[in-house]
């Protein structure tokens, strides 16, 4: 008779066990949280910290004078997991498409693809994850406000100096990134 509120060795102490396994299922869900939203952040700063590693290459010491080493530093680009799009555009034609009001900011970056330079017959464009920008620009254009309303993306201008025929004029080294 005397057994007969006795439960076992578990079921006597399964009122202390509960606050246990809530305190560890709190910890374990506090813990993945932080870990999502470290990755999540630190995939982003990784992402604008390769877009300034593409700009930089191609920007070189600011002064294109030659489609030869436009051509040299965009082959020599080595990033993983980002797609790109960069070239050199007029300054004045930039800030006309960075500043124009009456667009959304995708198409506004996807009408920059009209207006690249060419240098000696040869364009200053570099992309990875876009079909060759000299097939069809129309397509191209459509294809890119697709792909940059579907991801986040980074977008970076840099000032440089292009050597054309016997002058130096301003222009705008612009890349847009976007994840793979």
């Amino acid at each position: 008779m005397g057994n007969r509120g006795y439960l076992g060795p578990i079921g006597d102490d399964i009122p202390s066990l509960i606050p246990i396994l809530v305190g560890l299922v709190t910890f374990f869900s506090a813990f993945t949280f932080t870990l999502n939203e470290y990755n999540t952040r630190s995939s982003s700063f990784n992402a604008d910290r390769d877009t300034l590693v593409i700009a930089n290459a191609l920007k070189g010491d600011s002064y294109i004078a030659t489609p030869a080493e436009w051509n040299i530093a965009c082959r020599g680009l080595r990033v993983r997991g980002l797609n790109y799009a960069s070239g050199i555009v007029e300054s004045s034609e930039w800030e006309r498409i960075a500043t124009s009001a009456e667009e959304e900011e995708i198409p506004r970056l996807a009408e920059m693809v009209d207006h690249f330079h060419s240098l000696e017959g040869t364009s200053l464009q570099c992309a990875i994850g876009l079909p060759s920008l000299e097939e069809n620009p129309l397509i191209l254009k459509e294809e890119m406000v697709d792909i940059l309303e579907n991801r986040p993306f980074v977008v970076l201008a840099f000032p440089v100096a292009l050597q054309v025929e016997y002058a130096v004029v301003p222009a705008t080294l612009v890349v847009i990134t976007w994840k793979a």
